[in-house]
C-alpha cells in the first residue's frame, strides 16, 4: 500500500534506498509531463494532433465509452507514462549528471578528498588527479562500503544514510524538472505559443534555483557519514591503504 501511495503522491514520500529514488523520479516525471502536454493542448496544432489520435479507428471507439474523455488529455497520459518508463529505465538524472559533472565534482570535493584528509592523508595535486581518475572505484571502496542503504548493518547510522538519500532525491526531482519544463518551453516556442513558452521557462528557472539551493544542503548530509567512517579504526586503516596505493 505504501508503494502505491508513494507512486501516486511522490511529494509526500521519503526515500530509503536508490530504487525508491528512481520510483520517485518516475512519478514526478509522469505528473510533470502530463501537465506540460495538458497545457500544450491550448495550442490548436497540438490539440488537433492529439484529437486525431484519440478519435482514430478502434482507439476512438474505445475512448468514446469513457465519460468526458475529451477533457482527460488521454494522449498526454500515454506520453507521460512513456516518459516515466524511459526516465526510470535510462536513469535520466544520471545522464544529466554525466553531462554537467554533478556527481563527479561532489564525490571528489565533498566526499573523497575530505574523507582522506580526515584520516590524516595529505592530498596533493597529483593525488587529486588520481582520485578524479579512479572516482567510481574509490567511492565503492571507501564510502559505499560503509554507507550503503543496501547493507544489512552498515557502519554509518542508517538514519544518516536515509536523510542523505532523501535530500538527493529532491535535488534530482528539481534537476529533472528543469529539463522537462525546459523542453516544454522549446516546444511551445516552436509552436509560436509565446505565453506558454514564458510560463514553462519561468517554471524551469524556478526549479533550477531550487536545485541550486538544495545542492548547497547536500554537503551537510555527507559530513556525519564521513565522521563516522573516519572515526572507525578498521575503516580508517583500509582507507589509508587505498590512498597509499594511488
Amino acid at each position: 500500500m505504501k508503494e502505491v501511495i508513494d507512486l501516486l503522491l511522490p511529494f509526500l514520500s521519503t526515500t530509503k534506498n536508490y530504487d525508491e529514488i528512481l520510483k520517485k523520479l518516475a512519478s514526478f516525471a509522469f505528473y510533470e509531463t502530463y501537465i506540460i502536454t495538458f497545457l500544450l493542448r491550448a495550442n490548436p496544432r497540438v490539440d488537433g494532433f492529439f484529437k486525431t489520435i484519440e478519435s482514430w479507428g478502434p482507439i476512438g471507439k474505445a475512448l468514446a465509452t469513457i465519460p468526458h474523455f475529451e477533457v482527460l488529455n488521454l494522449s498526454g497520459i500515454v506520453i507521460a507514462f512513456a516518459v516515466a518508463v524511459l526516465t526510470h529505465t535510462f536513469q535520466l538524472h544520471d545522464r544529466i549528471s554525466d553531462v554537467f559533472g554533478i556527481r563527479r565534482r561532489f564525490d571528489r570535493k565533498i566526499i573523497l578528498i575530505p574523507l582522506f584528509r580526515r584520516i590524516g592523508c595529505v592530498v596533493s595535486k597529483g593525488r587529486e588527479a588520481k582520485i578524479a581518475q579512479q572516482r567510481d572505484e574509490l567511492m565503492h571502496a571507501v564510502f559505499y562500503k560503509y554507507a550503503s542503504s543496501a547493507a544489512t548493518q552498515p557502519l554509518v547510522d542508517r538514519h544518516d544514510i536515509e536523510q542523505a538519500l532523501n535530500a538527493w532525491s529532491w535535488f534530482w526531482v528539481f534537476v529533472e524538472g528543469v529539463f522537462y519544463f525546459g523542453v516544454g518551453a522549446i516546444i511551445a516556442w516552436w509552436l509560436d505559443s509565446g505565453n506558454l513558452a514564458a510560463i514553462f521557462s519561468i517554471v524551469s528557472i524556478s526549479l533550477l534555483v531550487l536545485a541550486l539551493l538544495q545542492r548547497l544542503r547536500l554537503a551537510r548530509y555527507a559530513r556525519p557519514q564521513l565522521d563516522t567512517i573516519a572515526a572507525d579504526p578498521t575503516a580508517s586503516y583500509d582507507i589509508k591503504a587505498k590512498f597509499d596505493a594511488l
